[in-house]
C-alpha cells in the first residue's frame, strides 16, 4: 500500500479525532479511513435532507507511507453506486504550506455545510493551494497534487488533502448503501 488515508479534524498532526462527521479540515488525525465500511466518511442522509436536498463536505488526508517517492500522483472517482443519480460527488485537492509538507494542515471549515475556499494559488500560507471542484471518472481526467507550489510527486511521509463534496438532489429517493470509491495512483521508480 503506497498511500494511507486518514480523517482530518485533529488539532495537531496525528492527533486524536475519530469522528468522520468532524473530518472538516485542519490537521491529519491518527484515525484511518476504513474502506468499505458503512458511514465511514459521510453519515446517512435523513428523509428531510433527501426531500430538500443537501450539500455536505469532508476532508481526508493522504500520506505517502512508503520509503520511496511516489511520482505523478493522480486522484479520481473510480466507482459510484447511485442508480438514480440523486448523489453527485466532487473532489478538490489541497496541499499544506510548502514548509510543512509532512505535517501541515488544510483549511478548516466550521461545519459540514460550509464550503472550503477554493484558491489555486495560495490560501493557507506560502505555497499551498486548493484545486477547483471536479468529478474525474478515470485516470485521464484525474486531479493532480500540483497545487500552489507543490509538484506532481509525493515524497516519503509527505501529505496532501482531498476535499469531498456530496450533493444530494432535492426530492431524492430513499435508498441504502449508496457509496463511492476514490482511486489514488502513483508510480514508484
Amino acid at each position: 500500500m503506497y498511500f494511507t488515508k486518514y480523517l482530518s479534524g485533529a488539532s495537531s498532526d496525528g492527533g486524536t479525532q475519530t469522528n468522520p462527521n468532524s473530518s472538516l479540515g485542519n490537521y491529519r488525525s491518527s484515525s484511518v479511513v476504513i474502506s468499505g465500511e458503512i458511514d465511514n466518511l459521510f453519515d446517512s442522509v435523513m428523509s428531510i435532507e433527501a426531500q430538500s436536498g443537501i450539500t455536505e463536505y469532508r476532508c481526508i488526508c493522504i500520506k505517502n507511507t512508503t520509503i520511496d517517492p511516489i511520482f505523478n500522483v493522480k486522484i479520481w472517482l473510480s466507482a459510484e453506486n447511485d442508480p438514480n443519480g440523486d448523489q453527485t460527488i466532487q473532489l478538490a485537492i489541497e496541499t499544506p504550506q510548502t514548509a510543512n509538507l509532512t505535517d501541515g494542515n488544510a483549511q478548516s471549515i466550521s461545519d459540514e455545510l460550509t464550503s472550503p475556499t477554493v484558491n489555486t494559488a495560495n490560501h493557507n500560507g506560502t505555497g499551498s493551494g486548493i484545486s477547483n471542484w471536479a468529478s474525474p471518472t478515470d485516470e485521464t481526467s484525474a486531479l493532480e497534487i500540483n497545487q500552489g507550489d507543490h509538484n506532481y510527486h509525493l515524497l516519503t511521509e509527505q501529505i496532501f488533502f482531498i476535499w469531498i463534496k456530496r450533493i444530494i438532489s432535492p426530492n431524492a429517493e430513499g435508498k441504502s448503501n449508496v457509496n463511492f470509491t476514490i482511486s489514488i495512483k502513483g508510480e514508484i521508480e
